[in-house]
């Protein structure tokens, strides 16, 4: 959707706002579903509100992204994330449900795994807390508790009915877990002691979209498998966008890099779900692979691509 179409939902929640306001709010469009330290500075200060406050004014902005194909019903998150050690310079990530019409419900993508992922793609180094417009169901308090810091992690949720809202620790909405230590992992995503993997091509390229997703696969979260991947994408108007792996603890809510790559992509271009017009997988496969899933997911969003395969050692 483009911002200069003066009716679109897009600008309906932008109108809300004062000229000054709306200028750094615009920004998100073009970051991906980003709204940088920068910006939050400016919002937070002109609207005399806190973080936490802005992270829920955002929640509308964050449902305009889904895509609820199967289920209609429209999920929204955002998340506070550190850029750097500075815990002042902090960034809010929007993130939105996707769903895949004609695939497996366990192929759907949920708004908290969207902000998240949204987030790691982009740079952040932690994450402290997160929005959601409905309680995340038990698959994304699995998916929260395989964060770096998850123990401190702030859940706001909003109240409908009293309007009240109220932040939770994540400890308390998912009592007695099971997570990365059970498996002997001693850190968890986005853990900043974390090395990229040594990969190197079976078979060598220097095509750059290549080399993109090898680099991506280099920087996946994949403890317990040990199956390194990463994804690139190419849109009609040639966009590329990348995805990594991220393993959880209790293996179902991992998303494979082609996944997240469509997270990428989807916050950068609502609606861009059927523009992909190449897709390529570099990993390394163990005892798992994920080449059947993603070729699989292809066939519904693309289903003239075929996936194209490196495996790397």
């Amino acid at each position: 959707m483009k911002d200069s179409e003066p009716d679109s939902i897009f600008d309906q929640f932008y109108e809300a706002f004062s000229p000054s306001v709306r200028k750094s709010l615009q920004t998100i469009q073009q970051t991906g579903g980003m709204l940088s330290a920068e910006h939050c500075r400016v919002v937070m200060e002109s609207l005399k509100i806190s973080a936490e406050v802005l992270m829920q004014r955002l929640l509308p902005l964050a449902k305009l992204y889904c895509a609820a194909t199967i289920s209609d019903f429209q999920v929204g998150a955002v998340a506070k994330a550190r850029m750097s050690d500075n815990a002042s310079e902090i960034a809010l990530f929007l993130g939105a449900n996707i769903e895949f019409a004609m695939q497996a419900l366990t192929q759907t993508i949920h708004a908290e795994q969207s902000a998240i992922i949204n987030a790691w793609l982009q740079g952040a180094t932690q994450i402290d807390g997160i929005a959601v417009t409905v309680a995340p169901c038990g698959c994304c308090r699995q998916f929260l508790y395989e964060l770096e810091g998850s123990q401190n992690l702030k859940v706001i949720l909003h109240n409908p009915i009293g309007g009240k809202t109220t932040p939770h620790n994540l400890s308390d909405l998912l009592p007695t877990a099971f997570g990365p230590h059970e498996l002997g992992s001693a850190s968890g995503l986005m853990a900043s002691r974390a090395q990229p993997a040594d990969l190197n091509l079976k078979l060598s390229s220097n095509d750059p979209f290549v080399l993109k997703a090898k680099a991506a696969a280099k920087k996946s979260y994949a403890p317990y498998s040990q199956n390194f991947a990463g994804c690139t994408v190419k849109t009609v108007d040639g966009r590329i966008y990348a995805g990594r792996y991220a393993e959880s603890a209790a293996f179902n809510p991992s998303l494979s890099a082609l996944h997240t790559a469509i997270i990428r992509m989807t916050m950068d271009q609502p609606g861009a779900g059927n523009s992909i017009r190449r897709a390529l997988l570099v990993e390394k496969p163990t005892a798992t692979s994920q080449r059947a899933v993603c070729e699989l997911l292809l066939q519904t969003v693309a289903p003239n691509v075929t996936l194209e395969y490196f495996e790397a050692v």
